[in-house]
């Protein structure tokens, strides 16, 4: 859409009081304009996106907790999951102020124009725009890196996750880098200018596209974990309960789709900016906070299930349990020891619960050797070589205005 006939300067400098009395839109055919009581989707915005972002807040303090004070152990799907979320916080500021303040969630012909261009409209549109990809990207990328710490014995799980962590790495970040040269004021060019140039408006190109992208990818890492879960030599029951973790994310997924929807319905029609795009911030929130939730959803069951064991029980009964994967018939002995294996849950006080094993040389058909380490206890090990000479994978693989306020609501 052409703004060459809007001149923001003019607008700017139109009185306060002037402002005051001018509606931001014309209603359709027979609708009157309602300023004193109107429609509004902004208590639904609000409600739902506290809702799901005191669930995020549950998940990643307890995620932290668990993490800094009883595991002890950082790592980057835990770096990237926190950069996402304070972005995510960020955002969610700004829809706030957005529908608390400013004309989001209300129709374009029931508010006036001094409530449609004042600073919580201007920041609103801004910040929400140059937020969403950083904020998505990262909490993506930490569930890439969590499949890839959880199920890297799976050399096509490996090999899918960093096509999918590769492809979007590249397209979020260029997106992030995109939207804050164009959304961002250029030198001279005040909020209400900037909104209004075509550089700002250039950007809403990217909107469909990024919902397009995003929702792929929701559901790419939806899908990843299954095969690789009802593959696992556990049972039923164990591998139901890990489905039910992973399948936490469905929800992001859903709403990614949902806000698509909203997005295309947006730009498909301009006349009511300000109401469509209450739906498309709001479902924009839930995909970040369930994403950041479902993140957190492993070390959250590990904390209410385990408290009694570290932080690395969970995820060495899965790893171990991936290592049938590779199976196939032969058996070898270590000379003079048992060949079994045995999780290692790192206590000194708590044996394993978990005893399943698997066969040294079966691991030769993923072009892995069976090899015994020098150091049992190394990064990310659950399973140590013992008297029953259990060891880690890692260690087997070598120790390793209508116009107007359209303009802003796009």
């Amino acid at each position: 859409m052409s703004t060459g006939t809007v001149d923001p300067k003019l607008i700017g400098s139109i009185p306060l009081a002037i402002l005051k009395t001018i509606p931001a839109g014309q209603p359709p055919s027979g609708i009157q304009p309602n300023f004193t009581n109107p429609s509004s989707r902004a208590p639904v915005i609000l409600g739902v996106g506290i809702g799901f972002i005191a669930l995020a807040v549950l998940c990643f303090s307890i995620r932290i907790y668990t993490k800094l004070a009883m595991a002890r152990h950082w790592k980057w799907d835990d770096l990237t999951c926190s950069l996402g979320f304070i972005c995510s916080i960020v955002y969610f500021v700004a829809v706030v102020m957005g529908c608390i303040d400013g004309a989001a969630g209300r129709h374009i012909w029931d508010v006036y124009l001094d409530k449609a261009l004042n600073n919580s409209s201007l920041y609103q549109s801004y910040i929400t725009t140059i937020m969403v990809t950083p904020a998505l990207g990262l909490i993506k990328s930490s569930l890439f890196i969590q499949y890839y710490l959880l199920f890297r014995p799976l050399r096509w799980v490996r090999i899918s996750v960093w096509i999918g962590a590769t492809i979007s790495a590249v397209f979020y970040g260029t997106v992030t880098i995109v939207a804050f040269v164009l959304n961002s004021p250029w030198p001279g060019e005040s909020f209400l200018e900037d909104i209004l140039s075509w550089h700002y408006l250039e950007f809403a190109q990217f909107s469909i596209p990024t919902g397009v992208i995003g929702m792929l990818v929701d559901w790419y890492l939806l899908i990843l974990p299954i095969p690789a879960v009802l593959n696992l030599h556990i049972s039923t029951a164990k591998k139901f309960g890990i489905l039910i973790i992973f399948m936490t994310g469905g929800l992001a997924a859903i709403a990614s789709t949902v806000s698509l929807y909203y997005r295309v319905q947006l730009q498909e029609d301009f006349s009511d900016s300000t109401w469509n795009i209450g739906y498309v911030l709001l479902w924009a929130q839930i995909e970040m906070f369930a994403g950041v939730a479902a993140s957190s959803m492993p070390t959250v069951n590990q904390f209410f299930t385990h408290q009694s064991f570290p932080l690395k029980s969970w995820r060495s009964s899965l790893r171990s349990s991936l290592t049938h994967l590779l199976s196939s018939s032969a058996r070898v002995k270590l000379p003079g020891r048992n060949s079994s294996f045995t999780d290692w849950d790192q206590s000194n006080t708590h044996t394993s619960k978990y005893r399943e094993g698997f066969k040294l040389e079966d691991l030769k058909s993923d072009g892995y050797e069976g090899k015994a380490a020098k150091d049992p206890r190394m990064e990310d090990s659950e399973i140590h070589l013992t008297e029953d000479r259990s060891t880690t994978h890692e260690q087997l693989n070598g120790t390793s205005l209508g116009p107007v306020v359209t303009s802003l609501h796009r």
